[in-house]
């Protein structure tokens, strides 16, 4: 059993890269990659060698890798079949056989080597002794088998939610958090370390709970077998051993139930009768409403969202507590009003074919300013109060909680300018786009490199000159009194973003009116 399913694997890897040049493409560079992580991780964990914390910063990285294996299957649980246990239940096979089976096969492949071979080095970094190398090897086989059987259980036990809508959104959503780490290890940590405010002691702390979790356990074996404590060692390995038998009885136990158990994430769901909420305000509120049931169930508007609000924050956070707090505040308040030009920068290629039908009553200017219209009111009841709540946050976390109004002034008109641009950038530089697997978000069309880049900094350089005169006026009212300032301030910058919007519907209904054949096959191109 166990060969067949490693040959059966492979066999799987081979056919797919015979599919499609994308995906040949697509392993090369993750083979490459894991190459590089198993070089770095030698590397570093190497580099530890004499070091006083040495088994802590061992323990963070095993403790990593194990996340690592925890949260990247849940995000290609719909590309790797061998992930589902409902692509078995036909077969006559027997439980326990299937499951050491599938380990092997989980065990198969480059980046699982990569986990390996980068994690052999603590051989030099942490190991001393001929029994400390013993101990080392047993330490990372049983860490990298901890990982395969985690991984192996969350996907299993997940399994019947994440075949589900709800369950490919929360897969989808956490690509948030893990944005969120990059964001905050190339934001935070280089500047933290460069202070001095992060060293090797730093974590001395965490390692008093993590050594007792199982990568923990793995990395102070090593430490205790290399400084004459075998037995101690010995029992953590043995304490290490019984926890992946536990997990993987657990995990037998949910395969077992799922071969026997009748998806139902297929089903059709109850029907909400409900209307629409806006639908009767006219064809503004139609698109309105429409717009705003997308944002709310398409999980790459959420994604959309949730990407800014870290984006901005981890751009702007060193400044929150520096002199230069405004020049932060104002530079996240447009930097967030940039991205909503961005987002909806090709509106009518992200509608793909169903914009066809909507092409058949957009006859007219007045049809149209209700369409672009419809969709600017879905996105700002969206981005006004995300926005307005993101910039009180880091006023408040500045000490200056009342320059959140003057940076909300300076994002209400950003908006204005951003849906404005957006809207004119999605009838002169209109693209099709396509979701390919493993992507929650469209992607752009093969050969429309040119009208991506032109939209995307066309938003981001158009944003911030029509939103210079609120920022001048924020600058140049600083001797006014606030009680006259804010208000009138954030008065003149919602209406003069309102003006800027209301300008590029119209302009965009003006410039689709002829273009309507036009929009509609490049919209028909798209595959979603």
């Amino acid at each position: 059993m166990v060969g067949l399913l490693v040959r059966l694997k492979l066999r799987l890897l081979r056919n797919a890269l015979k599919s499609s040049r994308q995906a040949r493409v697509s392993f090369i560079l993750s083979t490459v990659v894991a190459g590089i992580v198993a070089i770095g991780v030698f590397a570093s964990l190497a580099a530890l060698r004499d070091q006083d914390a040495a088994v802590e910063l061992t323990t963070v990285t095993f403790t990593t890798f194990a996340f690592g294996w925890l949260i990247l299957p849940l995000l290609v649980f719909g590309l790797d079949g061998t992930l589902d246990p409902s692509t078995l239940a036909l077969y006559p096979l027997r439980t326990r056989p299937l499951a050491i089976g599938l380990i092997a096969a989980s065990a198969s492949g480059a980046w699982p080597l990569a986990n390996v071979l980068g994690l052999l080095g603590v051989l030099i970094g942490l190991a001393r002794g001929g029994l400390g190398l013993l101990f080392a090897v047993v330490a990372v086989v049983l860490q990298v088998l901890f990982c395969i059987v985690l991984a192996r259980f969350v996907t299993t036990s997940l399994a019947g939610l994440l075949r589900s809508r709800r369950g490919k959104d929360l897969a989808a959503l956490l690509i948030l958090p893990i944005f969120a780490l990059y964001e905050a290890f190339v934001q935070v940590v280089p500047r933290m370390t460069a202070e001095g405010k992060l060293t090797a002691k730093s974590f001395g702390g965490i390692d008093a709970w993590m050594r007792w979790t199982p990568p923990g356990l793995a990395a102070h074996a090593i430490h205790d077998a290399s400084t004459g404590h075998p037995l101690t060692g010995l029992l953590r390995l043995l304490l290490l051993a019984a926890i992946i038998v536990l997990l993987g009885a657990l995990w037998i136990r949910e395969l077992a139930h799922a071969l026997v158990t009748v998806d139902t994430t297929t089903q059709a769901a109850s029907v909400n009768s409900t209307a629409l909420p806006f639908a009767n305000r006219g064809l503004v509120g139609t698109i309105a409403a429409r717009s705003w049931v997308y944002q709310r169930r398409e999980p790459g508007a959420k994604i959309f969202w949730g990407l800014i609000v870290i984006i901005v924050v981890a751009s702007s956070a060193s400044t929150l507590r520096t002199p230069a707090y405004m020049g932060g505040l104002i530079g996240a308040a447009g930097f967030a009003a940039a991205f909503i030009g961005i987002f909806n920068g090709d509106a009518i290629g992200q509608a793909g074919p169903a914009f066809g039908f909507d092409a058949v009553a957009l006859h007219g200017r007045k049809p149209l300013r209700a369409y672009f219209a419809g969709m600017n009111v879905a996105m700002a009841l969206i981005a006004v109060p995300l926005f307005a709540v993101l910039l009180f946050v880091m006023a408040a976390v500045a000490k200056h909680p009342s320059a959140g109004f003057l940076a909300l002034a300076v994002n209400l008109a950003g908006i204005g300018a951003g849906m404005a641009l957006g809207d004119i950038f999605s009838v002169i530089l209109p693209y099709p786009v396509e979701k390919r697997p493993g992507s929650p978000t469209p992607k752009a069309v093969e050969g429309y490199r040119l009208q991506v880049l032109g939209a995307t900094f066309g938003s981001l350089i158009g944003t911030a000159i029509l939103a210079a005169p609120v920022i001048v006026a924020v600058v140049l009212t600083g001797h006014v009194s606030a009680v006259v300032r804010m208000p009138a301030l954030l008065i003149a910058g919602a209406a003069y973003g309102l003006v800027l919007a209301t300008i590029g519907v119209r302009l965009a209904a003006r410039l689709a009116e002829d273009r309507i054949p036009e929009l509609t096959e490049i919209a028909l191109r798209s595959k979603l």
